[in-house]
C-alpha cells in the first residue's frame, strides 16, 4: 500500500474529548491515563513515518491529526502547516516519564557523545559500573539511586562527575534498578551531574570522605519545552483525536475495488451504478481503482461509464489521486477518457500539485506532456515545484524545473 493511500484509509469513527495539553508526553506521543494509550500525533511525522506507524500497527492504535480542506492529512513536512492566516498555539511539551524510562533502558552513550555534551575525559565504561582509574590509592565509593517525580526508577540515565582539585571526569549509566556505583574514588568534592532524556539535569557538589562510602539519591522533574507550532487557521484547523479505524466501503462492489479485488469487481459490475459513491468511505471504485494503480480495473470502469470528472466533497477528482503505482498508461487512460489536467479542488490544487508529492516522476512527466501548467498556483499560493520540494522528493523537482518551473516564485509566506 501506498503511503498516500494507507493515510487517506484512515479515520476515527468515535472522536475522543480527551484534553491532549494535559497528557505527559512530547509533541509525537503522549500518554492517556484516561484511556490507558499512547496517542501518537500523526501530524507531527513525516508521511513516510506517519504511513508506516499506521500500517504497522493495522490500525490499532490511537492518533491525533489535523486535516486540511481536501481531507488530506496534515504531516510535518506539508506546506498547509505555514499558511499566511495561520495563528500560532503555544503548546507545552511535556516528555513523558514512562516514554523516558521506556526508551532509556534501551539507550547508552557513546564516548564521543558524552564528551560533547558533557566536556568528559575518557575513563568510563558503560554497563553501570566505572573504571577505577589507574593513579588511584584510596577506596571511596559514590553510589546512589535515580528516579522520576513519581518514585519510579530510571533506568539508562547519565551520571558524570567531575572533581576540579585532580581534573578527573568519569560518567557511568544506571542499571535497570536506576542505580550507579563509582569505586576507587580520592577524597574530595566531586561535581555530579545527572541527565536523561526526557528529564531536566541536575547537578550539585558532593563531598566523598577517604575511603568511605557515600550514597546520594536524586530526583529528576520532567523537562518541559515550550515551542511555538504553527497551524493554518480555517482550512489546517481541523483536529481529530482517537482510536484508528480502517475506513471500508459498506458497499460490496466499491469495497472490492478497495481491496484490488479485479475478480470480484468484475462479478459485481454488471447492471451497477458505477459512479456510486459509498455511504461510509465516500468514495467511488474508480477513486479506488486510481489509488490503488490498477490500470486493468480502471479501464473496466471506464468502459462501464465511470467518470473522470466525478468529483469528491473537496472537489477532487480520480486524475488527483495518483499513487505510487499509477502508470504513464493509466494517467493517459484517464486524461484520454476526458479527465482535466488542469482541474482545480477546493483547495487550488492540480493534479500536478497533487502528484508533485507523490513518489512517481513517471506520473508527473505524463501530466506535464499532457498540457498541465508547471506553475499554476493552489489558494495558498503554492507551485507544484515548492510541494516537490516540501516533501524531498529530487526527481519531481528535477523534472519540475526542466518543465519550466519557476524557481523565484514565493507563496503567501513569501
Amino acid at each position: 500500500m501506498s503511503t498516500e493511500k494507507s493515510l487517506r484509509n484512515i479515520t476515527v469513527n468515535s472522536p475522543c474529548l480527551a484534553d491532549w495539553d494535559q497528557m505527559i508526553g512530547n509533541d509525537q506521543v503522549r500518554f492517556c491515563e484516561h484511556c490507558d494509550l499512547k496517542v501518537h500525533n500523526i501530524s507531527e511525522l513525516t508521511r513516510v513515518e506517519a504511513a508506516r506507524l499506521v500500517e504497522r500497527s493495522q490500525g490499532r492504535l490511537c492518533v491525533r491529526y489535523y486535516r486540511d480542506a481536501t481531507g488530506r492529512l496534515i504531516t510535518s513536512e506539508s506546506p498547509h502547516r505555514s499558511h499566511e492566516t495561520s495563528r500560532l498555539h503555544q503548546i507545552g511539551r511535556r516528555v513523558s516519564r514512562l516514554a523516558a524510562g521506556a526508551f532509556s533502558a534501551t539507550l547508552s552513550l557513546s564516548t564521543a557523545v558524552a564528551q560533547n555534551s558533557m566536556s568528559l575525559q575518557k575513563n568510563a565504561t558503560y554497563s553501570g559500573r566505572t573504571q577505577t582509574p589507574a593513579n588511584s590509592t584510596s577506596g571511596s565509593t559514590l553510589i546512589g539511586t535515580i528516579t522520576d517525580p513519581n518514585g519510579a526508577v530510571i533506568a539508562g540515565a547519565s551520571v558524570a562527575i567531575f572533581n576540579e582539585s585532580t581534573n578527573l571526569s568519569l560518567y557511568t549509566s544506571t542499571n535497570d534498578a536506576g542505580e550507579f556505583r563509582f569505586d576507587g574514588l580520592a577524597s574530595g568534592v566531586y561535581n555530579v551531574r545527572i541527565e536523561a532524556p526526557g528529564f531536566a539535569p541536575t547537578e550539585a557538589a558532593t563531598f566523598l570522605s577517604a575511603n568511605g562510602e557515600t550514597h546520594i539519591d536524586r530526583s529528576l522533574s520532567v523537562a518541559t519545552i515550550e515551542e511555538e507550532v504553527t497551524i493554518g487557521s480555517g482550512q489546517t484547523e481541523t483536529v481529530t483525536m482517537g482510536v484508528v479505524a480502517m475506513v471500508s466501503p459498506s458497499d460490496p462492489f466499491i469495497k472490492a475495488a478497495q481491496e484490488d479485488n479485479l475478480e470480484e469487481v468484475s462479478r459485481l459490475i454488471a447492471g451497477r451504478n458505477v459512479n456510486l459513491r459509498d455511504p461510509s468511505s465516500h468514495t467511488t471504485a474508480l477513486e479506488h481503482a486510481v489509488e490503488n494503480g490498477n490500470r486493468e480495473m480502471t479501464q473496466l470502469l471506464l468502459v462501464a461509464g465511470a467518470s473522470v470528472t466525478l468529483e469528491n466533497e473537496a472537489g477532487v477528482t480520480p486524475l488527483m489521486l495518483l499513487s505510487e503505482d499509477a502508470t504513464t498508461d493509466l494517467v493517459w487512460d484517464l486524461i484520454n477518457a476526458g479527465a482535466d489536467v488542469n482541474h482545480k479542488d477546493n483547495s487550488g490544487r492540480t493534479p500536478l500539485l497533487s502528484a508533485a508529492s507523490t513518489n512517481n516522476v513517471e506520473a508527473l512527466k505524463t501530466l506535464l506532456d499532457a498540457g498541465a501548467n508547471v506553475n499554476s498556483r493552489n489558494k495558498d499560493g503554492q507551485t507544484a515545484l515548492m510541494r516537490a520540494a516540501s516533501e524531498g522528493l529530487i526527481n519531481n523537482v528535477r523534472v519540475l524545473i526542466l518543465a519550466g518551473a519557476e524557481l523565484s516564485d514565493r507563496d503567501d509566506d513569501g
